[in-house]
């Protein structure tokens, strides 16, 4: 059973460790079990500091908030506690108070809303014949539950996997959440030869076979609605999706089959379909072939027009339709540089309708307008990282303001550096010889940089001036 703490609670649901990986677990993202613990906001408290000095009073920082950690337990998974007991701390050099759970093993990647003020949790309870998939949507500032709610996958098979995927429906009290639903089928024994002794060695063998789902979660009333199921098994699992105000955009890829009949003139390799649904829907309106590659981590947004972008081989944005789901390619000649070592590229819309995309591996980062064929407006480059990729996956990122661009140092300054946008030139730099694998910029302006060993946690103000270090045993994959 997956867990989750609510704030002032003393017990929590409880957890059970599963004696390995499964399917779920590895098509997730990792073998691990995932949790979300609560950090405090050092910036909030070097401002209470500056507020209390001489007083001889230690209160907490008034606004403080926390900072969100997802990642991975090296071990056994957080003990339960309440988050609401961890304030920041009053003076720059005070220890920490210990991270406190929110949420332990959980069914997928959290994900922050579009305004960054809350985060969504799944988790998966399994039982005979059916599965609970609870949708939870905590606070970013408090870390506290704000709404909860469950939908039931009945009449399925034991062994059964389910991966979840929440969508934030910008402006809109809805989260799309899609399912894909693997269940076990066709066991039997087939005869293996052992490679030590060439012997035969029965084994059991295993179909499994995919279709998706997909649920509507009413953030207001904490009510769901589905879920509805998709015929469209059978289907690989991994998918892409990303949902406007109005449409749910979701791709998929139908399973490859065998057949020995044609091995001298071998079927074509299945095609993504972009799916587009109005929300609450489970019928789609559209549905259209889409270019390769297959879905399955690549970044998805919503444009201001209402369609939907897939940024593909760190290079294409392949924009679908709305209204017709016809789709369009565009290779973005600043980022089409070759590189043998891969990259961790993001793509996020920005409040101006622009688009800021990055490619850490060739490093450069540039603001691209979709409503002028995607032309560069903005581009900044930098040395490449030692760490271009792994989690955390952000290793550049744009300031709110959008002057200012945050990035891991090169391979031999480590540290962080920030560029002036506008004029593309060094603005600030920070090294003390720790090479940091990702950077954030938290919603009160710190600065936060993810190293792999303990201290991992190093706070910044937006000049670059450290405030603070910060340690845990989370293997951190990513920040809210």
């Amino acid at each position: 059973m997956r867990s989750l703490q609510r704030a002032g609670a003393a017990a929590s649901r409880g957890s059970v460790r599963a004696l390995g990986p499964s399917r779920r677990k590895i098509l997730a993202g990792g073998a691990g079990a995932g949790a979300l613990i609560a950090f405090p906001d050092l910036s909030l408290a070097a401002r209470a500091t500056a507020r209390s000095a001489g007083s001889g009073a230690a209160a907490a920082a008034p606004g403080s908030r926390f900072v969100l950690l997802y990642g991975t337990p090296p071990a056994e998974p957080f003990s339960g506690g309440s988050v609401a007991s961890a304030l920041s701390p009053t003076t720059r050099g005070a220890a920490l108070p210990t991270a406190m759970p929110v949420a332990v093993t959980l069914a997928a990647m959290p994900v922050s809303s579009p305004d960054q003020s809350t985060v969504a949790l799944v988790t998966v309870d399994d039982g005979p014949g059916r599965a609970t998939v609870t949708l939870t949507v905590v606070d970013s500032a408090t870390a506290t539950i704000e709404k909860q709610g469950s939908v039931a996958i009945t009449d399925i098979a034991a062994g059964t996997n389910i991966l979840a995927k929440p969508v934030f429906a910008p402006g809109t009290t809805t989260i799309a959440l899609v399912l894909a639903i693997t269940q076990p089928s066709d066991k039997h024994l087939v005869a293996k030869l052992d490679p030590r002794t060439g012997a035969a060695v029965p084994m059991q063998a295993v179909t499994w076979t995919s279709q998706h789902a997909l649920a509507y979660f009413d953030t207001a009333t904490g009510a769901f609605t589905g879920p509805f199921q998709l015929d469209n098994a059978p289907a690989l699992a991994l998918t892409s999706a990303a949902a406007s105000a109005s449409d749910l955009f979701l791709w998929t890829t139908a399973e490859p089959r065998p057949d020995p009949s044609t091995k001298s003139r071998p079927r074509p390799v299945p095609l993504p379909w972009v799916s587009v649904f109005s929300l609450g829907s489970g019928h789609a309106r559209l549905k259209v072939p889409s270019p390769a590659p297959w879905p399955g981590g690549e970044p998805v947004v919503t444009l201001p027009g209402g369609d939907a972008a897939r940024l593909v081989n760190g290079r294409t944005v392949q924009v679908s339709s709305a209204r017709t789901g016809e789709v369009t390619q565009t290779t973005i000649a600043a980022l089409n540089v070759p590189r043998a070592k891969p990259s961790a590229v993001t793509m996020q819309t920005r409040p101006d309708g622009t688009v800021f995309l990055t490619k850490p591996a060739i490093g450069r980062a540039i603001i691209a307008d979709p409503a002028d064929s995607f032309r560069v407006r903005r581009q900044v480059d930098f040395p490449v990282p030692a760490t271009p990729l792994g989690a955390p996956s952000s290793k550049a990122v744009l300031s709110a303001s959008g002057d200012t661009l945050y990035v891991l140092g090169g391979a031999q300054a480590a540290g962080l550096s920030a560029y002036d946008v506008a004029t593309g030139a060094l603005s600030a730099s920070y090294s003390h010889g720790v090479r940091y694998d990702g950077v954030y910029q938290l919603p009160t302006g710190t600065v936060l940089a993810v190293s792999a060993a303990n201290p991992r946690l190093t706070f910044f103000s937006p000049a670059l001036s450290p405030l603070g270090t910060a340690e845990t045993n989370l293997q951190i994959s990513a920040v809210f």
